[in-house]
């Protein structure tokens, strides 16, 4: 989850030195913003359709989708409509649903607090993990 407040800092960085504010309130669309590590492998990658940048180092992101990489493929994904993140306190957090999809499993829930300082997840309320292959690996004796 490090990786998360990483790319946000990043993108909301980008957007403040590259985007002049043409309203009240600076705003970005379709954005994707990679993580690279030292030795230039891309660890993460963060999408979102629309950021609006409010007062206080408040973002509002819509349609957020944070890709997560090990040897060059996605292995987890994390999507949510919608998500406030504040540059401050490098916390996200939302009332709408999240999902984290992982090859053998995926978790879903409504509303979400992330804080990254901690690598902390909290999904609100109707959490609901679903295993994939469970019966395949326990009959084999695949222990992975």
């Amino acid at each position: 989850m490090k990786r998360i407040c990483c790319s946000m800092v990043l993108a909301c960085g980008l957007v403040s030195a590259v985007f002049a504010q043409v309203s009240d309130v600076p705003t970005l669309t379709g954005f994707n913003v990679p993580e690279y590590d030292k030795n230039g492998n891309m660890t993460s990658r963060l999408f979102g359709d629309y950021a609006e940048f409010l007062p206080d180092g408040i973002v509002r992101i819509t349609n957020l989708k944070i890709e997560f990489y090990a040897d060059g493929k996605v292995h987890m994904r994390v999507t949510a409509p919608e998500c406030v993140y504040n540059q401050g306190t490098k916390q996200a957090e939302s009332d709408s649903s999240v999902r984290i999809a992982r090859d053998n499993m995926v978790v879903t829930g409504v509303g979400f607090k992330w804080a990254a300082g901690r690598e902390y997840l909290e999904i609100h309320s109707e959490a609901k993990v679903v295993l994939k292959n469970v019966r395949k690996r326990m009959n084999t004796g695949d222990k992975s």
